[in-house]
């Protein structure tokens, strides 16, 4: 007869990547069983009432078993198995809010009874369970770390799926100090890419909110082989990228950056990833390719003088002269004192040899500044200007 909590485990199709069906020894007794599956002898008043209603669970009918369940504690309410059978009915049933109550009754019931059953274990983590499944993390919390605190103390095998669902309520709750070494000890204990994609997920958004970007890209980038169409995943990395990039100039990791763009783009070419894409190229230097996505950013926002600049430049850098004045002039328009966009632009007029045009407004963009760079390029322009004269 399978133990209570492996019952549990290997029914429960909405936690597969909690645990494993063969995993969990919590509830396994020296001899194979657990009290509530024997019934104890203080707990079961008809053995042929019982062994009915456990024959009736066994054959995965779980309707009828509880309502046998429910008439033993009817006529003995201090049947501590009859109470956990309810909860494991309840559970296999997906009425996830009945669990806690019988699950409890038989928590108080067998403490008193047989305080060393293992039973208390799989009750503690069978009500944590079923508070994660309806996103009461708040509540799960509690069970849970009974169930680990004591498996631990009575050095009975801890199932990864307690672990795992633990670490996850810590990182829903915003508690990531604590999420951290649960998620990475499951992650390290469990062999199910699916599982371990997950952990990674979460373990790479907690490094991306710290912007520990070493870290973080090392697990979103492991989050991508488990699913690599997520497209949360694929935007904190390619930020986490972009912002490394910013520090090294590591043309690698710009163009990791534009490719994880390019995915989001496949997925939905929408603001989203042009952002992403624009950025990226821009900073690859692949002018030609950022300018698409720059464009796109700036004229679904006319009046933002960054979106015209980075787009300016693209259009500058890549050779397309005439349309970089034009993004240009919108740029200092927007924003008159932008000494980057002065500076370029003044770089456009004199590729295209309006050196007095080039001349005034890099004028005007040393004024703002005194920087050195501005100054050789007055006085190379003068030159250039007095050489056409």
């Amino acid at each position: 007869m399978c133990p209570p909590i492996q019952r549990v485990l290997c029914s429960c199709s909405l936690i597969i990547v909690l645990a494993a069906c063969a995993g969990s020894a919590a509830a396994v007794d020296d001899k194979g069983g657990t009290d509530a599956s024997r019934g104890g002898a203080t707990s079961t008043p008809n053995a042929t009432d019982w062994d009915r209603a456990v024959a009736l669970y066994d054959k995965g009918d779980y309707r009828a078993a509880l309502a046998e369940f429910q008439s033993l504690v009817l006529e003995r309410p201090d049947a501590a198995g009859a109470w956990y059978y309810i909860g494991l009915c309840e559970f296999k049933l997906k009425r996830y809010k009945n669990v806690e109550l019988p699950l409890s009754h038989a928590i108080d019931l067998l403490e008193i009874q047989t305080p060393d059953s293992p039973d208390i274990l799989g009750a503690w983590y069978t009500i944590g369970i079923s508070h994660y499944l309806l996103s009461e993390y708040d509540k799960a919390v509690d069970p849970l770390t009974r169930y680990l605190g004591l498996a631990a103390k009575s050095k009975r095998e801890i199932d990864r799926g307690a672990r795992t669902a633990l670490g996850r309520c810590y990182f829903f709750l915003g508690r990531h100090d604590e999420a951290l070494p649960l998620l990475a000890a499951a992650s390290a204990a469990s062999s199910s890419s699916d599982e371990n994609g997950q952990n990674a997920n979460y373990l790479g958004a907690i490094y991306f909110k710290r912007e520990d970007d070493d870290r973080a890209i090392v697990y979103l980038r492991q989050a991508l082989k488990s699913d690599a169409e997520d497209r949360s995943v694929l935007e904190m990395l390619a930020e986490s990228l972009i912002r490394k990039a910013r520090k090294s100039s590591s043309e690698a990791l710009w163009l990791e950056a534009a490719e994880a763009g390019e995915k989001l783009r496949a997925i939905h070419d929408d603001l989203r990833a042009a952002n992403v894409l624009g950025r990226a190229y821009l900073g690859a230097r692949k002018f030609d390719k950022a300018v698409p996505a720059l464009e796109k950013l700036a004229k679904a926002d006319p009046d933002n003088g960054q979106a015209w600049l980075y787009y300016g430049i693209a259009l500058s850098r890549s050779g397309q002269m005439r349309r970089a004045m034009e993004a240009l002039e919108i740029t200092i328009r927007l924003t008159p004192d932008s000494v980057p966009a002065l500076a370029e632009l003044a770089y456009v007029y004199e590729n295209d040899k309006q050196y007095q045009q080039a001349l005034r407004i890099y004028e005007k963009a040393y004024a703002a500044t005194n920087d050195p760079a501005i100054k050789e390029s007055i006085e190379r322009v003068r030159a250039l200007a007095s050489q056409k004269q």
